[in-house]
């Protein structure tokens, strides 16, 4: 039984740190597009999240595109 145990750790390990990689690739990605949209940087997680900051991103970004949604 101490293998499995061992194997068990192993692979929530692994998902802890591919978890971890992703969200922080995903944070990053979120980061640039405001920036690029508004030009704005973003200083904290609540600006990341704010609701208001992608409202503006995505009449931004249709303005952009000449109101086309893609």
């Amino acid at each position: 039984m101490d293998t499995l145990g061992s194997i068990q750790t192993v692979i929530a390990l692994i998902v802890i740190a591919v978890t971890t990689i992703t969200s922080w690739m995903l944070g990053v990605r979120m980061r640039r597009r405001i920036k690029k949209t508004l030009g704005i940087q973003v200083t904290n997680e609540m600006e990341l999240t704010s609701l208001k900051n992608w409202m503006n991103v995505e009449n931004t970004e249709e303005k952009n595109r000449g109101g086309k949604l893609y």
